[in-house]
């Protein structure tokens, strides 16, 4: 998707991430309210979410994640955990690691997120030699 299309994509990752969170079958109005946006605009981004094939949604039956839905949100969960880790192992503040990693898993390519991963190794293993030459 190019960068053009990019806040429609992070306000449906943002929905995604709210059913994940809120549990299958929740009621159109509380993603709403727990996303903070009117009901009618919540059901615009959910048909569009089931149209790509995101989501179900069966009315009073709910809200339900599809498996392509559920692997989206757990691909940008790990996306965050890395960030986020990275952020830590270079001393950025715990929140602030939080925070930053939330804007950035949105955008970030996979390819970028494998270097990251392989970069956090590679501090942890530094961090680890480095305390042990503390003890000599």
């Amino acid at each position: 998707m190019d960068d053009a299309h990019a806040p429609l994509r992070v306000r449906k990752e943002h929905y995604l991430e709210a059913i994940y969170s809120l549990g299958d079958g929740v009621t159109l109005s509380r993603l709403a309210r727990a996303l903070s946006v009117k009901p009618s605009s919540a059901l615009k981004v959910v048909r569009e979410l089931e149209a790509e094939g995101l989501v179900t949604y069966g009315g009073r039956k709910g809200l339900r994640l599809t498996e392509a839905g559920r692997r989206r949100v757990e691909e940008l969960n790990q996306r965050h955990k890395t960030l986020e880790e990275f952020f830590l192992l270079i001393g950025v503040a715990p929140e602030e690691a939080f925070r930053e990693a939330e804007k950035l898993e949105h955008v970030i390519s996979p390819e970028v997120v494998l270097r990251i991963e392989k970069l956090n190794e590679a501090l942890k293993k530094m961090r680890g030699v480095l305390a042990g030459d503390e003890g000599v």
